[in-house]
């Protein structure tokens, strides 16, 4: 009988382990970093407007300037994804922190063309330029429209 020779055995299984552990490293310091960026505060708005947002019986988003208190538009039942979906991060967000805060959310306008959506009581901002040009303008027209009610 003739001998064979045995290969090294590699330990893959460690080897494995040692990414997945490299690579769950790297989520967490990314996920550190990216909470310490929602409470920077964004720079200096050049046209900012407080606004309050109401959901309506029919299923409807009333928009109101918080500090005239009159209505700005109104987003129908079924339409406005891209604003209700916005607000509802917002407002979940909120009530978790504090149940039964009900204050303005900002819409900002800042140097270099953003749109910022911040709620002024937890410090979160967002940049909705993140979610496209078609989104901004949802609330780009928000921000820019006057009051329906005459102002």
């Amino acid at each position: 009988m003739t001998a064979k020779a045995i290969a090294p055995h590699k330990d893959y299984l460690g080897i494995g382990l040692g990414v997945m552990l490299a690579g769950l490293i790297a989520l967490v310091m990314l996920n550190a970093g990216e909470k310490q960026q929602v409470r920077h505060q964004p720079g200096q708005a050049l046209f900012a407007r407080d606004i309050l947002f109401s959901d309506r019986m029919d299923g409807g988003i009333s928009i109101r300037d918080a500090t005239t208190g009159q209505l700005i538009g109104e987003v129908a039942p079924g339409e406005g994804g891209f604003v209700r979906g916005a607000l509802r991060g917002f407002t979940r967000d909120r009530r978790l922190e504090n149940p039964g805060a009900e204050s303005p959310l900002r819409l900002a306008a800042l140097q270099g063309g953003a749109i910022i959506l911040q709620d002024p009581e937890s410090g979160r901002w967002t940049d909705l330029r993140a979610f496209g040009a078609t989104n901004v303008q949802s609330f780009a027209e928000i921000l820019f429209k006057k009051n329906e009610e005459g102002k």
